[in-house]
């Protein structure tokens, strides 16, 4: 599949800003974890921020430079079929197979998942589902792929590059089981981080890089572990 025209039209030098971008915000990470609600600053208010900044006067528009993030209308539909069958897959393997599946079977059970599961759906829709996806599949995907010219080869390289965002997170923060193991905390980032890299890249670039149905499926897939935690704080 041959590179989208938003991502095309971007400069060598718009591109290199984003992997740069990374590096510095990874280095401020490991000194001090930061909360979802940054999230909205550091992966959606600076990266638009430096997008307008090293746009070229031409395409300096909100249109043309959201377009390069996959913010824009048009090849929706494809998309969010995908991100609704791949979202339905992921969600029975959790609920059958994985490491939270007796904590969501009690919820079931109980009746709270009727309301719990849409209220932390919206919440993963507002909070990892956009900003996530805004910052690696908008905006370091993109200009990794003009990069390296290649969108599976950028799929590649920023699927493990979602896994070391986690590393910190599986290392430092206490509610992860790998806390403190630096070993187990490199399988935990690389597992979750690549895996869901692997999944959501790939439907960025056959939704022909429409943002919306990764936005989607990043949701459908944090949404029922997250339900969990969320009834353990309303507890």
């Amino acid at each position: 599949m041959s590179i989208d025209p938003p991502t095309l039209r971007l400069s060598a030098r718009e591109a290199w800003i984003a992997p740069a971008y990374f590096a510095a915000y990874m280095a401020s990470l490991f000194v001090s974890l930061e909360s979802e609600l940054h999230h909205w600053i550091t992966f959606v208010l600076l990266p638009l921020t430096l997008a307008f900044a090293f746009a070229p006067r031409d395409r300096r528009g909100l249109r043309a430079v959201l377009a390069t993030f996959g913010l824009r209308r048009g090849n929706l539909r494809p998309g969010v079929g995908w991100a609704l069958l791949l979202g339905a897959a992921v969600t029975v393997f959790q609920v059958t197979l994985g490491g939270r599946r007796d904590a969501i079977w009690e919820l079931i059970r109980s009746g709270d998942a009727l309301w719990l599961y849409p209220l932390t759906f919206v919440l993963m829709l507002l909070m990892a589902g956009f900003t996530e996806e805004l910052f690696f599949r908008g905006f370091l995907q993109t200009r990794v792929e003009r990069l390296v010219r290649s969108p599976w080869l950028a799929v590649a390289i920023v699927a493990v590059l979602f896994g070391v965002y986690h590393l910190p997170y599986a290392y430092l923060n206490p509610m992860w089981p790998s806390a403190g193991d630096w070993g187990a905390a490199w399988g935990a980032a690389m597992g979750n981080g690549v895996l869901g890299g692997v999944v959501l890249g790939p439907l960025y670039v056959l939704s022909r890089r429409n943002l919306l149905p990764c936005i989607l499926l990043h949701s459908l897939i944090n949404a029922a572990p997250a339900m969990t935690m969320l009834n353990i704080s309303f507890g």
